[in-house]
């Protein structure tokens, strides 16, 4: 009669193998689990005391982590605070201004501009505004959507694409130039965008088509699995040319191209806030959030801890009492490669565009 002792000794060896070493290396790629029960318990605090002088922009104003932020700017005294969303900020204004006179201080002198991020000409049109502000200090980009049924923006992009990546990263561009330290500030202007924990489940359906816009392919993307990973993958877009933006700005600042800016990215955390609410339903979706859940007001501090970072916080990303790795596929060959990928075809859409980033990008051309 056979044994079957060496069968069940090599079963178990393989076992303890994967689970020793194949599910630790599973989670650094998809869920780094650590990173969500880590910010949980976190709870950073504003780090800058005084804002005075200062402008602070802030997108996705009316949001959940945008209005904590704005109001977190404010009641450090702020001298200039832009409120942006595609809806009117009129309220929020008048909230930060009766909550400076309740404490007996002089509100910010505040901005409302509204843009709708699908429309390329709208964003044009902020960044005429923005070249009208004096100084531009903390640029904080926290405008962002989350969809869970495929839909498409006028211009034929998948909503979620188009909002989170394309609009954002087009809006970065035009206000980089538009970036300068007030004269009490003693650090260069900083530029942040908003980045999640999301983008490591979604890596796994970022593959590079052989042929044909990669762009495309992930906003060609159709209901079920790939939907429900297109926030994390649209926020994978950004971290790439965010990633990019930050090595090109650093060289034409070298070469005295543009000034000196500073620009990262941001991971708040999640929380349960109206753009969230609807996870609540999904049971997956809840015990993930759940796993990392906090207060809004924590996530938006942490948001303005990374638009008010040193120069040292430049190409980085900004997490709470540290900064974050960039996620492992990012930093393999393949994502070097969908990096340039990334900016190249950005490049090509927004010029088509808007013919008016080309003198940007020119610039940024300076190695």
């Amino acid at each position: 009669m056979a044994s079957y002792g060496p069968i069940v000794a090599a079963a178990a060896a393989v076992l303890i193998a994967v689970i020793f070493y194949g599910v630790p290396l599973f989670l650094k790629e998809y869920f780094p689990y650590w990173s969500l029960r880590d910010q949980r318990v976190a709870k950073p605090t504003v780090k800058t005391e005084s804002y005075k002088g200062r402008t602070a922009l802030v997108t996705g104003a009316n949001g959940a982590f945008g209005s904590r932020a704005a109001k977190i700017f404010a009641s450090r005294d702020v001298e200039t605070l832009v409120l942006v969303d595609v809806r009117d900020c009129s309220p929020l204004k008048k909230e930060i201004e009766e909550e400076a006179r309740a404490l007996q201080k002089t509100p910010p002198n505040i901005l409302v501009w509204q843009v709708d991020l699908m429309s390329y000409e709208a964003c044009q049109e902020l960044g005429r505004k923005a070249k009208e502000l004096k100084n531009l200090d903390h640029v904080l980009s926290t405008a962002g959507i989350l969809s869970f049924n495929r839909r498409e923006s006028p211009e034929g992009w998948e909503t979620t694409i188009h909002v989170n990546y394309i609009a954002n990263a087009l809006l970065g561009l035009l206000l980089l130039p538009v970036l300068k330290s007030s004269p009490g500030n003693p650090n260069p202007p900083v530029l942040t965008f908003v980045t999640t924990f999301g983008i490591y489940p979604s890596s796994f359906t970022m593959g590079i088509p052989k042929t044909g816009s990669y762009l495309k392919k992930l906003s060609n993307n159709k209901d079920g699995l790939e939907q429900g990973h297109q926030y994390g993958r649209s926020k994978a877009l950004l971290l790439y040319f965010a990633r990019e933006l930050a090595a090109r700005a650093s060289a034409a600042a070298k070469g005295k191209g543009m000034r000196k800016v500073t620009i990262n990215s941001a991971d708040p955390g999640s929380a349960w806030t109206g753009l969230t609410n609807p996870n609540k339903e999904k049971l997956i979706p809840r015990l993930i959030m759940n796993l990392g859940a906090r207060d809004p007001q924590i996530c938006a501090t942490a948001l303005v801890n990374g638009a008010s970072s040193a120069e040292d916080a430049h190409g980085k990303i900004m997490m709470d009492f540290t900064t974050a790795p960039y996620p492992p596929f990012m930093e393999r060959k393949s994502g070097r490669i969908a990096q340039q990928r990334v900016w190249d075809e950005t490049r090509s859409v927004l010029e088509e565009k808007v013919p008016e980033v080309k003198a940007i990008f020119d610039i940024l051309d300076a190695q």
